[in-house]
């Protein structure tokens, strides 16, 4: 009976060096993947790929950006969800995500299977064109387009992104009918409508301002109740008769179910510390970008009130994503 005591008690000495080094382990410990489910060069690219070079130099760690995109997004959003829930795969959410998981069948639960971690921006919505279009006003494309239904095209990110559904939402109240041309990412359909072979796009004013003010865009008009401080003369589409067209990009970070609690305020504390540095506001805050920041839960209450949204919206406009 003694030996069995003394040897219980030898394990147990040599195995709480172990248990003490699990306890002191610091996430994180290896590199963080960000996974971005659209092509690169797009508004969500952007901003991914600025808040994972500051996270990177804040802890110590490579943050790598990664993107799989496809399916309007959704392809992205499932390899992050059914990942290991251990903080070092991360989903770069944008407002796209709620209209997926109104208007798709998915291969996931969006609100169960996934862990909210912070809100990062909200950006509001430009209608841009070619600066070689004819339409150099809204005033004007939507004469032509009632011209001519179904005759002007878009493009967009893919269906059922914010741009796809975005502007169904535009043309229902404009009165208009438009084609929609999807495309893998944001950047490819941008070249598009520079090159004039789409009509328009609805686009992030973070990622237009700058084609707008070389001269390689119009932008028509602008959600939200004040113009753009980059862009003062680019009116609001409330002074242009149309009040109740409201749609923001925003972008959010966010991780499979199951991540340790601990892990989740580390995280959303660094991305709130990030969001509050001088160089990230001079970075985003003249465009229009409004930095949000906040709790995993205020990030989840904005999910589900924009489910609601483009449920409505969706049901409005008569679309449907299979």
């Amino acid at each position: 009976m003694t030996s069995r005591r003394q040897w219980i008690k030898g394990a147990s000495a040599l195995m709480l060096p172990a248990a003490l080094c699990a306890q002191t382990r610091k996430f994180p410990e290896r590199s963080i993947r960000f996974v971005v489910p659209f092509s690169a060069g797009g508004g969500g690219d952007l901003v991914a790929r600025f808040l994972a070079q500051r996270l990177s130099e804040r802890i110590g760690q490579s943050v790598v950006v990664e993107n799989r995109v496809g399916a309007g997004g959704n392809i992205g959003s499932d390899y992050v969800l059914k990942s290991a829930a251990d903080g070092y795969t991360l989903l770069n959410m944008s407002s796209t995500y709620p209209i997926q998981a109104a208007v798709s069948k998915l291969p996931f639960d969006p609100i169960a299977d996934m862990q909210a971690i912070a809100m990062i921006s909200r950006d509001p919505s430009v209608v841009v064109v070619s600066s070689n279009s004819p339409y150099k006003t809204l005033a004007q494309l939507g004469a032509a387009a009632k011209r001519d239904p179904g005759k002007l095209s878009y493009g967009s990110a893919g269906v059922g992104s914010l741009a796809h559904l975005g502007m169904e939402e535009f043309a229902f109240q404009m009165g208009i009918k438009l084609i929609h041309v999807p495309y893998k990412g944001t950047s490819q359909a941008f070249t598009d409508v520079v090159s004039g072979s789409i009509d328009m796009m609805l686009s992030s004013a973070t990622f237009c301002t700058p084609f707008i003010k070389s001269g390689r865009l119009i932008g028509l008009g602008v959600v939200g109740k004040e113009r753009l401080g980059n862009l003062p003369d680019l009116q609001t589409f409330a002074e242009l008769g149309l009040p109740d067209f409201s749609v923001f990009d925003w972008k959010a970070l966010a991780g499979p179910k199951g991540m340790p609690a601990d892990v989740v305020n580390f995280l959303n504390q660094e991305v709130n510390a990030i969001l509050r540095e001088r160089a990230t506001s001079a970075k985003f805050e003249g465009d229009g970008t409004k930095l949000v920041g906040g709790s995993p839960e205020l990030m989840m209450e904005t999910i589900r009130a924009d489910v609601i949204r483009w449920k409505r919206v969706a049901t409005t406009v008569n679309i449907k994503v299979e």
